[in-house]
């Protein structure tokens, strides 16, 4: 079993020291700060060699007893076998409304390969894990990596129950926190609004280029009509807001390569705990 400390700041750690020392199955690694979860996950797939893995959080919001399912699955011949929430009732319900929308709209950029609902929580098979964590993208988002790299897939429903112990970090994110996050996870999954902003760029001059061709014709035959300044300022003011918007999807897209050059490690261990 092996435990990844992703920065915590009580007696975490202490806790993980005592259970390598009495259990020699148990490994234990401390990072040097709070990295993100999918940098934690990725640690963990780095320092392992088993013929499969499953892949949970500690709060046991990711139920145990599903692992047997897991197991069957996986002896079926399935090299993935993820957990899909059907049900969250420990989550307001504005959060689930904006989850149920990312995964659609994941779901449409991705051409369904992140089907909605779907989790970390998970067994992978060694194919599976080595093939994801070739993948070194500096903004990670584990259940889209594993999604691209394929393998057979197998669902299996779950009702995720309350945390175990303390406070969800997620819930106490302010909510354009995770609105941002969930913008660069779609944006580091897929490049179909590049495409659509070039589309949109094309459509755009085809229809000024015969708006131009209309009005000239009409101004011809029927003289300049009286210049209406609300319509001037209104199209005026619609034009940058487009040119903002797109500028701001290309920035976003921007913002990732200029993360991935920089080629900086995805975690920093501070040490490993293990008897041997």
């Amino acid at each position: 079993m092996l435990i990844i400390d992703n920065g915590s700041q009580d007696d975490t750690w202490a806790r993980i020291l005592d259970l390598t020392q009495s259990d020699p199955r148990v490994l234990g690694i401390r990072m040097s700060r709070n990295f993100s979860l999918d940098a934690a996950f990725t640690c963990g797939l780095d320092n392992i060699s088993s013929d499969a893995a499953i892949i949970m959080c500690s709060d046991l919001q990711d139920p145990p007893s599903v692992i047997h399912q897991f197991l069957r699955g996986y002896e079926q011949g399935y090299e993935q076998v993820v957990a899909k929430v059907i049900s969250r009732d420990s989550v307001p319900w504005l959060r689930r409304c904006l989850s149920r929308f990312f995964y659609k709209l994941a779901s449409f950029l991705t051409n369904s390969r992140i089907p909605e609902g779907v989790s970390d929580f998970r067994l992978v098979s060694r194919t599976c894990y080595v093939a994801m964590r070739s993948l070194r993208e500096q903004h990670r988002f584990v259940r889209g990596l594993f999604a691209w790299t394929g393998f057979r897939t197998l669902e299996v429903d779950i009702e995720r129950p309350p945390r175990f112990g303390g406070d969800s970090h997620f819930l106490g994110t302010k909510l354009f926190t995770v609105i941002g996050w969930s913008i660069q996870n779609l944006f580091a999954n897929s490049i179909r609004p590049l495409v659509w902003i070039s589309g949109f760029g094309i459509a755009s001059s085809i229809l000024s280029l015969f708006m131009v061709c209309v009005f000239s014709i009409l101004w011809l035959f029927s003289g300049v009509p009286f210049a209406g300044f609300g319509t001037i300022v209104g199209v005026i003011s619609l034009g940058f807001s487009l040119v903002f918007l797109v500028l701001g999807v290309m920035s976003q897209y921007l913002a990732l390569v200029y993360e991935q050059v920089k080629e900086r490690p995805l975690y920093i261990v501070a040490e490993k705990a293990r008897v041997v």
